[in-house]
């Protein structure tokens, strides 16, 4: 074949072949379906994007700083409390102080400091850390009471004011700017008391000075009151010292002027604060005394009026979503109150409390990262109670968390061995990684990396949608708690 004829053979092979390119329309990826659940229905079967099912795992480059201005991650364990970028990523230690308590009220409402009741030798300091920078400040000695003291006095009335003040929530924070901290100390004795500090002038007002032990200061949504309880500890104590054994009463300072209000005393041995209703009032439960049940009440924090909230009684705990009001709880047969036996939720000016689930739930939890009610062993159920979510493996599935998305995680145990598992809407449940479980939690940015803390303080991140565990670092100890700060 001569030269001139293969170039024309060749010319005219890249022609035809640009053609074809010129009239071939690439394929549209699909769109991400969305659908509504209803009655309590399990999670829609709808398939991701397409483009996503076939993308190719993006490799992120180590970060070698912390945002900012956050968002951050939050830890908080044995080895103090950490905080980390949203992937998980340059994991720093900002406090070697364990914290005791709830750490998403211990953070100020701007998220720029933690105030931990810390343990030491000469007994509990207040002390204030910084977010991110970690400084630390210490507020004030709370008790002068040493562990060896402790050991050698576990029945003195130090024991049981360090007791109230080192094994209840004794911190809390004005809604708002966060200005004032209402805390819990003895610092003039002998009970654990009120005080407020000023975290602009650095001021520490006593508000009360009574014969009980303080604990649980609650504010008041509007910043002017500060609820709190009272209590005891009064023998027999049997072979360990627990909690404390007798109510005393429940008041309301105001933050202003120090006005102490008494409230209705519930016939109960501890606090059974549920949420507030309004600036004013707030939910309570106590026992009805001719059955084994419970009542939900409405009082008044300013002049302490008392109303039945709900005309159903409930076997055990109550729990309410902060997203819409809604109250969860179970139910027996045996009351002549109860609606019945199973799983219901009630949202105020309903007639009736809606049935859920038949038989009984042993624990009722609101999850603020997922938004949803865990009715263990049964489902997770969304705040409306519409939709459910199922553990993969019933009775042996712990530590759940739901992604913006939808994508659900759990803890698997069987044979004394655990597993995360993730699902996706439309798939099979998929394992990610075996280890003993903390904490799952997934990223509040697009909800598709699941942050995984282990038993020995190792933090993994798997991302959809191969979601491959890689290790982003660890702790050295046990982790506690997993929350968002925005």
């Amino acid at each position: 074949m001569g030269k001139k004829l293969k170039i024309i053979i060749i010319t005219i092979i890249l022609v035809f072949s640009f053609s074809c390119n010129l009239f071939t329309q690439p394929e549209a990826p699909a769109a991400e379906s969305t659908a509504t659940a209803t009655a309590v229905s399990q999670v829609p079967e709808t398939e991701g994007p397409a483009e996503e099912r076939t993308a190719t795992p993006m490799v992120i480059p180590p970060a070698t700083s912390l945002n900012p201005d956050g968002p951050y991650l939050v830890f908080e364990g044995s080895s103090g409390v950490w905080i980390a970028n949203p992937d998980g990523g340059f994991l720093t230690k900002i406090t070697p102080i364990e914290l005791r308590g709830d750490l998403r009220g211990a953070i100020s409402p701007t998220g720029e400091r933690i105030a931990i009741v810390m343990r030491n030798e000469q007994g509990l300091d207040l002390v204030m850390v910084s977010i991110p920078g970690g400084e630390t400040e210490t507020i004030t000695n709370l008790i002068s009471f040493t562990p060896a003291e402790e050991a050698n006095n576990q029945l003195s009335q130090k024991a049981f004011s360090t007791y109230a003040i080192r094994d209840y929530e004794s911190t809390a924070w004005q809604p708002g700017n966060g200005r004032l901290l209402a805390f819990m100390g003895a610092i003039p004795g002998p009970t654990a008391d009120l005080f407020i500090y000023d975290t602009q002038t650095g001021e520490i007002r006593q508000l009360t000075d009574g014969p009980a032990q303080a604990i649980n200061p609650i504010w008041s949504p509007d910043g002017e009151y500060i609820l709190h309880y009272g209590v005891k500890w009064e023998p027999p104590f049997g072979g360990a010292i627990g909690g404390a054994n007798t109510m005393i009463g429940v008041w309301a300072a105001r933050a202003s002027d120090g006005e102490v209000i008494t409230l209705p005393k519930p016939e109960v041995s501890f606090p059974h604060f549920i949420s507030w209703q309004d600036g004013r009032r707030y939910l309570s439960s106590e026992s009805n005394p001719d059955c084994d049940s419970n009542r939900l009440y409405s009082i008044n924090l300013v002049d302490g009026e008392k109303k039945l909230f709900m005309n159903f009684g409930f076997s055990s705990k109550i729990v309410q979503s902060p997203k819409n009001g809604a109250l969860m709880f179970s139910a027996l047969t045996e009351c002549s109150d109860s609606p019945g036996e199973g799983l219901f939720i009630y949202t105020p000016g309903q007639e009736a409390p809606r049935k859920l689930l038949v038989g009984r739930v042993w624990e009722i939890h609101w999850m603020p990262e997922s938004e949803v009610f865990w009715a263990y062993p049964e489902a997770l159920i969304s705040a409306d109670g519409d939709t459910r979510y199922d553990p993969p493996v019933y009775e042996a599935s712990f530590h759940p968390a739901v992604s913006k998305q939808g994508y659900q995680a759990w803890e698997v145990i069987e044979n004394r061995q655990g597993r995360v598992m993730v699902k996706v809407p439309g798939h099979d449940w998929q394992k990610v990684m075996e280890g003993s479980v903390r904490t799952l939690l997934w990223d509040a940015l697009d909800g598709k990396t699941l942050l995984i803390t282990l038993k020995d303080g190792s933090l993994y991140a798997a991302t959809y949608p191969d979601f491959e565990a890689r290790l982003m670092g660890t702790m050295g100890g046990r982790v506690d708690q997993a929350i968002w700060l925005p």
